[in-house]
């Protein structure tokens, strides 16, 4: 032990800490140019989630009278089930001819969570879970 206190202390202390004046030069970090580009590649394009191209697809869906708006829906699942509305989805359909659906959560007074789906066109009630 006493060996390992006397090789630090025999040490000069240059090595422990930076010389006055020396400035230590820091990396510099160039961006990619194909990031700076404007145009994404088509492989970026890609990789954009699915969910903001569900956003569109539901503006366009109101637009055209597919669907009804979220205030319709939200008054329609209120007045049958009293509670806090804590999430809201647009279930998009996967096949030609089938509607799009909502699926409204419920928070009941009593507690009990409550899966309501609504078909968005006519903002009719289907099912009910929970």
């Amino acid at each position: 032990m006493y060996v390992l206190l006397a090789s630090f202390t025999l040490m000069p202390q240059s090595t422990y800490a930076q010389q006055p004046g020396k400035i230590v030069p820091q990396p510099r970090i160039v961006p990619d140019a194909a990031q700076n580009s404007i145009s994404p590649s088509p492989d970026q394009r890609l990789r954009i989630p699915d969910q903001f191209f569900r956003h569109d697809q539901a503006r366009d869906a109101l637009r055209s009278g597919n669907i009804v708006s979220l205030s319709i829906i939200r008054k329609a699942v209120s007045s049958r089930y009293p509670g806090r509305i804590v999430d809201v989805r647009l279930l998009v359909p996967k096949r030609e001819g089938i509607n799009y659906l909502y699926d409204v959560r419920v928070l009941t007074e009593s507690g009990k969570l409550l899966s309501v789906k609504v078909d968005a066109k006519s903002a009719k009630i289907i099912d009910v879970k929970g």
